[in-house]
């Protein structure tokens, strides 16, 4: 079949609510047949792994310090027979197409290029990451605000991670920690007053007017309309960024600062978060 090029709709990033999603498959390819290129994203795949395209997807491909989507593709064929396709993994391809990787469970391809088809994402996956990546906001707003009130702490963030048990904000600059339980106690205020997360898009001269925090070496990452997606944890601050998140911040849950280690200048604050939400 013809390699897909158009790119990939992301509806995710308008509707984060969605967890069933139907469109049309648009390339369907085993994964022995893709470029080394797009092997690479997937090393685990076999000669059973096919690589699917569909023109607008629900699932997050990995990125961001966040991880990947799974769940199952779903189509019914002439015979009204639902066949499915399990996918194990989500990268960025090129020319903006996102991949799904996975398998059918009889080792067929009952999916053919044009089919409608309907997304399933893994709810608790989902749920679970769109928290973390939250509460790592909630933890930058906290220590920018810390910095706001206290004269020795120059920091500002480089990068973060929102993987379960490996969930961290790296800064420039040191903080003591001394500062931990401030930095806890900020954290704590924020889930408690479940602040709503709103989503908007800017154009990137735009940002500075609406108060959108960026910072220095930050890619700025412009869609194909121009304009850049910002998350808002109202009354606390806004961040260029692709991730997914809660509805407010009470949906966190518990959230705990775990430590704060510093070297060659860098800060890095790990922090987790309770098995269940809040609401």
């Amino acid at each position: 079949m013809a390699s897909a090029t158009a790119p990939t709709k992301s509806v995710y990033q308008y509707d984060e609510t969605l967890r069933e999603h139907l469109t049309r498959l648009t390339d369907i390819r085993r994964f022995n047949d893709v470029s080394p290129e797009e092997q690479a994203l997937f090393k685990a795949g076999s000669e059973h792994t096919y690589v699917v395209d569909t023109a607008e997807t629900i699932f997050y491909a990995q990125g961001g310090g966040q991880p990947f989507d799974t769940g199952y593709i779903s189509a019914k064929d002439a015979g009204e027979k639902e066949k499915t396709f399990h996918v194990y993994a989500v990268r960025y391809g090129k020319e903006g197409r996102v991949l799904h990787f996975g398998h059918f469970p009889d080792n067929s391809s009952p999916f053919e290029a044009g089919d409608m088809i309907e997304q399933h994402i893994d709810d608790a996956r989902r749920d679970m990451n769109s928290r973390i990546h939250t509460a790592g906001h909630v933890l930058g707003l906290a220590v920018r605000r810390l910095a706001e009130k206290t004269s020795e702490l120059d920091v500002s963030e480089l990068k973060a991670s929102h993987y379960p048990d490996a969930a961290f904000v790296e800064f420039k600059g040191i903080i003591d920690s001394k500062y931990k339980d401030a930095i806890q106690s900020g954290c704590s205020q924020s889930v408690a007053d479940a602040l709503p997360v709103k989503l908007y898009w800017y154009k990137p001269e735009e940002l500075n007017e609406n108060d959108v925090i960026t910072v220095e070496g930050m890619p700025i990452v412009a869609g194909a309309d121009g304009k850049v997606r910002v998350v808002d944890i109202v009354g606390a601050g806004a961040y260029p960024c692709g991730g997914t998140h809660v509805p407010d911040t009470g949906f966190i849950g518990s959230m705990t600062v775990k430590s704060i280690k510093r070297q060659k200048g860098i800060s890095k604050i790990s922090y987790s978060i309770s098995e269940r939400g809040g609401n």
